[in-house]
C-alpha cells in the first residue's frame, strides 16, 4: 500500500464522450473521457488555459507526477474532452501497472508531455483540477492486487474512476462513465482531492 501524501500543491498532483462504457478499454483502440467544468472562481477562463494530465506515481520514493496527455477546454459550452490512443509510459505508472491520472487546467504553456514534477518542484498556472474524478490505467491484474482493494473494480486498459470516502484509511475510486469527469476551476487550497496514496 502506498504511502498518505501530504496535499501540498505538488502533493495534490503527485496524490494527485464517448464511450457510455463503464468498463475498461484495450488501449490500442484508444479512450475519450469528458465532462463539464465547475467554474467556483467566478471569473472568465484565460484565453491560454490548456488541460493537461498528470498522473500520480507513489509506488517508489520519492513520489512523483508524471505528465501524459492534453485535452481541450471548451469555454462555450463549458466542458473537457481528452482521447488516449495508446497506453501511459512506464514511468507514469505505480509499479508500471497502474496509472491515476488527474486532468489539470493550467495555463503553463511549458508544462508538456514526459515532464516529472516532484514535491519540490514550483508548479504554476494551475487553474484546477478533477479533484473526484480520475483517468485509471490497469495493467494486468495480478500484479495490481497490491495497489489497493478498488483495482480489481476496474478492468484492464483504460477507466474513469470517481473517488469514495472510506473512514479510517485511504480513499478508493470506483468505475464511472467516461463521460462524467468534474473539472473544478476554484484554488487548490478550495478542493478536495481524492486521497487515495
Amino acid at each position: 500500500m502506498f504511502r498518505r501524501a501530504r496535499l501540498t500543491l505538488a502533493g495534490v498532483l503527485v496524490a494527485a464522450a464517448v464511450s457510455g462504457c463503464l468498463n475498461g478499454t484495450d488501449p490500442s483502440t484508444g479512450f475519450a473521457v469528458s465532462g463539464r467544468i465547475q467554474n467556483r472562481t467566478g471569473r472568465p477562463i484565460p484565453a491560454d488555459a490548456r488541460l493537461v494530465v498528470i498522473w500520480g506515481v507513489s509506488s517508489g520514493s520519492p513520489d512523483y507526477s508524471y505528465v501524459y496527455g492534453e485535452g481541450v477546454i471548451d469555454r462555450i459550452t463549458g466542458t473537457i474532452h481528452v482521447r488516449f490512443d495508446g497506453p501511459p509510459p512506464a514511468e507514469a505508472l505505480n509499479a508500471g501497472v497502474l496509472g491515476v491520472g488527474f486532468l489539470v487546467a493550467t495555463t503553463d504553456q511549458a508544462l508538456k508531455d514526459g515532464d516529472v514534477i516532484t514535491n519540490g518542484s514550483q508548479l504554476t498556472g494551475i487553474l484546477g483540477i478533477t479533484a473526484q474524478h480520475a483517468v485509471i490505467f490497469v495493467g494486468t491484474h495480478p500484479d495490481t492486487m497490491q495497489m489497493g482493494d478498488w483495482v480489481p473494480a476496474f478492468e484492464t486498459g483504460y477507466g474513469l474512476g470517481v473517488g469514495v470516502k472510506v473512514p479510517g484509511t485511504f480513499d478508493k475510486f470506483v468505475p464511472a462513465s467516461p463521460s462524467s469527469a468534474l473539472l473544478i476551476l476554484d484554488a487548490l487550497a478550495n478542493i478536495e482531492v481524492v486521497n487515495w496514496t
